[in-house]
């Protein structure tokens, strides 16, 4: 199992203050593993999202609800022939402090997953999310899709930030197919500061600098916005 628990701060910029705030970086952070590995410096990420009949968990991420939880399959390849590993997901929010749990399963543990619509092996993650999706009647909705620019800390203190590029989104009840429907988010390019409860001095200073105003940017919220606008108010 993998665990995280960290505060996420989300700004949404313009190309021309992208450029500047990732110029300014380069004095105090480095390129992640997998966004030096790659040619165009960015990594693919896609999301499988479930939720109720009625979007509630859509619901009470848009309405900002202390303790709301997310249910997601992740994976960084647009096939599943090139699939090494999937990420099965469980996110709780409360406030800016996001906790992440998460268990990485193979490409035949998965294909397993779809056939059967349960997990061939037990781990708390796995156990929970199959819990999760039985109990509340959760279903795959949308896929979320974009290109990742990830950033560490040179100090080599717990602190992350990306880019996150061409944001996409479509109806979807799998994590691989033809998805004829993929439409783009915006514009702008997300950035999502990941770190403890403390910032660093100089992060503060650039955030003041380039006037960086925190805003709610749920992907998955979204997503349902471009193909179920009724239900968002």
């Amino acid at each position: 199992m993998r665990y995280t628990d960290r505060f996420e701060y989300k700004y949404v910029l313009d190309l021309r203050t992208y450029l500047a705030l990732k110029n300014k970086l380069k004095t105090f952070m480095d390129v992640d593993y997998h966004t030096r590995i790659l040619p165009n410096k960015r990594y693919f990420v896609r999301s499988l999202y479930y939720d109720t009949y009625h979007y509630s968990h859509c619901r009470e991420s848009e309405e900002g609800q202390y303790g709301r939880v997310k249910c997601r399959i992740r994976t960084y390849h647009h096939a599943i022939d090139k699939v090494d590993v999937i990420s099965i997901e469980i996110k709780t929010k409360q406030g800016l402090s996001v906790i992440k749990y998460s268990e990485l399963i193979s490409k035949k543990e998965f294909l397993y997953f779809l056939e059967h619509k349960r997990f061939n092996k037990r781990t708390l993650v796995l156990d929970e999310f199959t819990r999760l999706v039985y109990e509340g009647h959760l279903e795959p909705k949308v896929i979320v899709e974009y290109e990742r620019e990830g950033y560490i800390a040179k100090d080599g203190s717990a602190f992350r930030l990306t880019f996150d590029h061409d944001v996409r989104s479509a109806n979807a009840q799998a994590l691989f197919g033809d998805f004829t429907s993929v439409r783009p988010h915006h514009h702008a390019i997300v950035c999502e500061i990941k770190c403890g409860m403390e910032r660093p001095a100089w992060l503060e200073q650039l955030v003041k600098d380039y006037g960086l105003k925190v805003i709610r940017n749920s992907k998955y919220v979204q997503a349902v916005q471009l193909f179920q606008p009724s239900l968002i108010y």
